[in-house]
């Protein structure tokens, strides 16, 4: 097949310009050999991927990942988000992200023997990630030629499936980045900004889609894969509280997106998010291993250790947590007695540090965001309100006005009408052949969320969750300030070495 040919070459190019920018370290006339494999290299991995895009638009069902991931009733824009939503699809957006910001990263400042290092190891990497994907390969054939395709999981059929992946990949990139940067001496203050603010803006949206998804566990569920996201974010807001010895937090970040490819890719844990049982996912601990070894050295962590220290505390708890899943289910009581301490602590000293600091909006965001978790997760109420017509929650009257149904090329809605105190309420339950998926109707203020879904619904009967969610707007709220205060400049990553 012409796609997994492309990806061959891909990976072949990636390989040679390791080994050229790594005699470039020896000999720097070589890193221009290296830089032409690099973009020969993602040059096959870009083709490769607008093949794959191409068969999920023409509905190419004789390929295996099509036919498992689109179906011809699905829109553009799912047949798009479709590229990324298996395993295989999401490791070429992975390796496409690499590539690019590799051959952005050759072009950015000086090319000397120290970039010519950080090269060696960053296409050693993404040489590793394109030769995975050659046993992970998403244009396998099938032995027949099916009519229709399954489609994709009916959860990520939504306008965030669009967005999310390709931020949190690129994010992964710029982390290769930094980790390789650092291990030859490179430090990049603009990338690990950039970084911080790919994996926020991607943990804020991936939140915000969660908080929209019934069952997803609201806007932070502390599923594994979630933790394991969570762990590079930590690492690399700890590095940017930390001047001596930052480079530790450059490693453990790099060593905790190896950590979540593996958790996401391997099904050691039971998640929402992971992609199930996959022995190839294994694979990826040799990732983890050989990234971990700069952390054999000694390590002295000083100025604003404090700072570093609760975030250093955070990752200990998280991890801890995330692993003891592998022998016990470790529910949310654990986070919120031993996590919401630090977050505490953290609020406190972003509290303190407020009126000196020129970091406002950033310390201003902790607290809202502080505040507004804190909220949902020790305040939130939930009630189950059974509908024939009428029924009563709290003081709340609800009344059912109508039921109807009606049917579109991919799947059937039924929708209810429903008066009540709160206003209108009209949620939706949207069948699809694989599943049947609630859609969420939110009544919204500055102080609460009214949250509704149907568990159960006839044509005189409807069974509503009821949730009462305080200050979750607090949240958003607070998250963007964080993110908007970084891109802003306003926060100092200490002296260059």
């Amino acid at each position: 097949m012409l796609g997994f040919e492309l990806m061959l070459f891909s990976a072949i190019f990636a390989s040679l310009s390791a080994l050229f920018f790594f005699f470039a370290t020896k000999k720097l006339k070589f890193a221009e050999f290296g830089e032409i494999a690099l973009y020969l290299s993602l040059s096959f991995c870009f083709a490769s991927m607008l093949l794959l895009l191409h068969d999920l638009i023409t509905d190419n069902f004789s390929i295996y990942y099509v036919y498992a991931y689109s179906q011809r009733e699905m829109s553009f824009e799912y047949k798009l988000s479709a590229l990324w939503a298996g395993k295989e699809g999401s490791l070429l957006l992975w390796n496409f992200a690499n590539l690019l910001v590799a051959s952005i990263f050759v072009n950015s400042g000086k090319k000397d023997l120290q970039k010519a290092k950080a090269l060696a190891i960053f296409m050693a990497i993404s040489s590793f990630l394109l030769i995975l994907s050659l046993f992970s390969n998403p244009f396998q054939v099938l032995d027949f030629n099916p009519s229709n395709g399954v489609g994709m999981n009916p959860l990520l059929r939504t306008p965030e499936m669009i967005i999310h992946p390709p931020l949190v990949f690129f994010g992964y990139a710029l982390v290769v980045c930094i980790y390789a940067g650092h291990l030859a001496g490179i430090e990049q203050r603009k990338t690990v900004r950039i970084a911080w603010a790919f994996l926020s803006a991607g943990i804020v949206l991936g939140g915000w889609w969660a908080y929209r998804t019934l069952g997803w566990g609201g806007f932070w569920g502390w599923d594994p894969v979630e933790n394991a996201s969570l762990l590079p974010w930590l690492a690399l807001t700890a590095y940017m509280h930390t001047n001596k010895g930052r480079e530790l937090f450059a490693y453990l970040a790099m060593i905790f997106v190896a950590f979540t490819a593996f958790i996401t890719r391997s099904g050691i844990l039971s998640s929402v998010h992971s992609f199930g049982e996959d022995p190839i996912g294994w694979i990826y601990l040799f990732l983890l291993l050989a990234c971990a070894l700069p952390l054999l050295r000694k390590w002295e962590i000083k100025d604003n250790c404090y700072t570093s220290l609760l975030f250093g505390a955070m990752i200990v708890v998280v991890m801890l947590g995330t692993i003891a899943n592998l022998f016990r289910n470790v529910d949310r009581s654990y986070y919120l007695i031993t996590f919401t301490p630090i977050f505490f602590a953290t609020a406190l000293m972003a509290l303190y540090k407020l009126k000196a600091s020129r970091r406002k909006l950033i310390h201003i965001g902790v607290l809202l965001l502080f505040i507004g978790a804190n909220s949902v997760w020790f305040f939130e109420q939930k009630e189950t309100v059974v509908l024939s017509p009428e029924g009563r929650s709290d003081k709340i009257s609800f009344y059912l006005q109508n039921v109807s149904s009606y049917r579109t090329p991919e799947k059937t809605i039924i929708k209810a009408e429903i008066l009540s105190s709160l206003g209108e309420i009209e949620p939706e339950m949207h069948i699809y052949p694989q599943s049947t998926i609630s859609k969420v109707y939110i009544i919204s203020n500055p102080f609460i969320d009214y949250y509704f879904a149907m568990n159960r619904v006839s044509q005189s009967f409807v069974e509503l969750e009821f949730y009462r969610v305080p200050l979750i707007s607090l949240v958003w709220l607070g998250s963007i300030l964080l993110i908007l205060g970084l891109i802003s400049g306003r926060i100092g990553l200490g002296s260059k070495k």
